[in-house]
């Protein structure tokens, strides 16, 4: 058995800022819509979007190596930006945290919910989507929202949000994660979450 949504719930909001907490609520929230539109399990995409968040401080130079010893492969960006790895930490640390063992699943979403990978299979697509389009985004408009929500599957959702970031990262300059691209050329080849 694992603690309730509610006693997960209290225990990320004392992990975390208040304002990441509000963005870690928003998470939840919109995951478990799209699990509901998709005919996944409500109350499992919402528990994984309370916590996707749990270690966003707690990562350091130190948390590669860490992955690495708790049999967690690390990205290239992730060990030049360690902070990338709070969700390789979230999936090392959720069992603990859960009070008991949960699904894999679980543990592959979270991992991959900042960067993306073919590995994070449906729930991870939900919590990656939530994330970027959680109401108290400011970097989107209530118009790329519906545009990204209006794509007929998971799959198309995150396409949407992969070609706004890529667009973004164009004219900022900045290279695109390695397994990023992996994930779009997963999907555009036809691969399914």
């Amino acid at each position: 058995m694992i603690i309730s949504y509610t006693a997960l719930e209290e225990k990320v909001r004392s992990m975390i800022k208040p304002k990441r907490f509000i963005h870690s609520e928003g998470v939840a929230s919109v995951s478990a819509d799209l699990a509901s539109r998709f005919s996944l399990d409500v109350s499992a995409a919402r528990y994984i979007g309370i916590y996707h968040d749990a270690y966003r401080y707690s990562a350091s130079d130190s948390s590669p190596e860490f992955c690495r010893k708790n049999g967690i492969d690390v990205f290239p960006e992730e060990e030049a930006d360690p902070m990338l790895l709070h969700g390789a930490l979230a999936a090392i640390h959720f069992d603990e945290d859960a009070e008991g063992s949960v699904p894999e699943y679980f543990r592959r979403a979270v991992r991959h919910h900042t960067l993306g990978s073919p590995d994070m299979g449906p729930y991870g697509a939900v919590v990656y989507i939530a994330d970027y389009i959680e109401p108290g985004r400011k970097h989107l408009t209530d118009d790329d929202r519906k545009h990204i929500l209006s794509a007929d599957t998971l799959e198309d959702m995150i396409i949407r949000i992969m070609d706004m970031q890529r667009s973004y990262f164009m004219r900022e300059g900045i290279k695109e994660a390695g397994i990023s691209g992996k994930l779009y050329d997963f999907i555009k080849g036809g691969g399914r979450l």
